[in-house]
């Protein structure tokens, strides 16, 4: 029995146990799509709170198909470089180039993500067009964690049940209303890494993931919300632009969260529109020019200083301008573009 929010009043908050059925009635197929439509409508025109889209991310978790892997590997915390998606602007993928950079620093990375809804070129989308297998089976994620150091997670893969409810969230969709699925992604991942990285299109998204990812008990995170000169929405760290980071680090020793906020800006720039791309094999032909050292610019810029956030969020850094020297050595050293063709070698096989 899913809850009638159709007439609460917008400050009622879901109790956990209620956030559990109302997950689980989601996804029986015995529960009339209507239903569904009119609860989950009725949810996001109210509002999701932190404290339910945790509840509801951990409601759905233990349903999720095990990659073999979970939260550290090897003694190291794993990370996930994702957004909420959303943004609309057809950019290269950052997030994905990111991979590559990060596992040349030794950050082992398992991405969860999809193909392009809001976009043209999803990470899976990209990754397909870069000669990378997206539907490696749960068996072979640690195998590929091992040949490469990183891995991605196709999200339909490893969230089967969520077919059931697919043909509510398209109707709604086409109806022009979002459901809380378009926010659950970044906190879907079924590896549960202990660090991540994330890039959110609102700036009242940031204190709303932060608090999920606390609530879920993440050891260590960024949320991300960065804009260009023209005042559109990135999803990603801005190079030149405005940049909002909330981020929480939980020590080793387990001691009270040390929770951070800051803004990093510089001088807006005139050529942000040189990061558009027309389609995912355009991006996946920059990615391999940034990662070759044969793309410069902007591309490069945006790139290595999400690497420097993602390294330091990760405890690989222990400050940005580390961060950013340790980005620049993986590129010019030809170190990331050597992790794309071992992860094009281990796909072929």
């Amino acid at each position: 029995m899913l809850p009638d929010l159709t007439s609460q009043i917008p400050e009622r908050i879901l109790a956990p146990d209620e956030i559990r059925r109302a997950a689980q009635a989601l996804l029986d197929a015995t529960v009339a799509d209507e239903a569904k439509a009119d609860f989950l409508r009725a949810w996001a025109q109210r509002g999701e709170t932190a404290p339910e889209l945790a509840a509801c991310a951990e409601a759905f978790l233990p349903q999720a198909i095990d990659p073999g892997v979970r939260g550290n590997w090897n003694g190291r915390p794993l990370l996930d470089c994702c957004g909420t998606g959303g943004g609309g602007l057809n950019l290269i993928n950052i997030s994905t180039g990111l991979m590559f950079l990060l596992g040349a620093l030794d950050i082992p990375v398992v991405k969860h993500g999809n193909r392009g809804l809001t976009k043209k070129s999803g990470s899976a989308d990209v990754l397909e067009a870069l000669g990378i297998k997206i539907d490696l089976p749960p068996g072979d994620v640690l195998r590929c964690l091992e040949n490469v150091g990183c891995a991605f997670l196709f999200a339909p893969a490893y969230h089967l049940s969520f077919a059931v409810v697919a043909p509510v969230r398209r109707r709604l969709a086409a109806e022009g209303h979002r459901t809380i699925f378009n926010l659950l992604g970044p906190l879907l991942n079924p590896a549960r890494p202990a660090a991540r990285l994330v890039g959110v299109f609102k700036l009242e998204h940031v204190p709303l993931y932060q608090q999920a990812l606390e609530e879920m008990g993440c050891s260590r995170f960024s949320v991300v919300c960065g804009e260009d000169a023209g005042g559109r929405m990135l999803g990603e760290i801005s190079a030149h632009g405005y940049t909002v980071i909330g981020s929480t680090i939980r020590p080793p020793d387990g001691a009270a969260l040390d929770r951070l906020e800051w803004i990093f800006s510089e001088t807006p720039s005139p050529t942000f529109e040189t990061l558009l791309v027309a389609d995912a094999k355009e991006s996946a032909r920059r990615i391999v020019a940034l990662l070759r050292g044969e793309e410069r610019g902007l591309g490069r810029e945006m790139l290595i200083l999400n690497a420097a956030i993602a390294s330091w969020t990760h405890g690989t850094a222990n400050s940005l301008e580390e961060g950013l020297e340790q980005g620049t050595q993986a590129l010019d050293s030809g170190r990331a573009h050597e992790r794309l063709k071992r992860w094009q070698e281990f796909s072929s096989r």
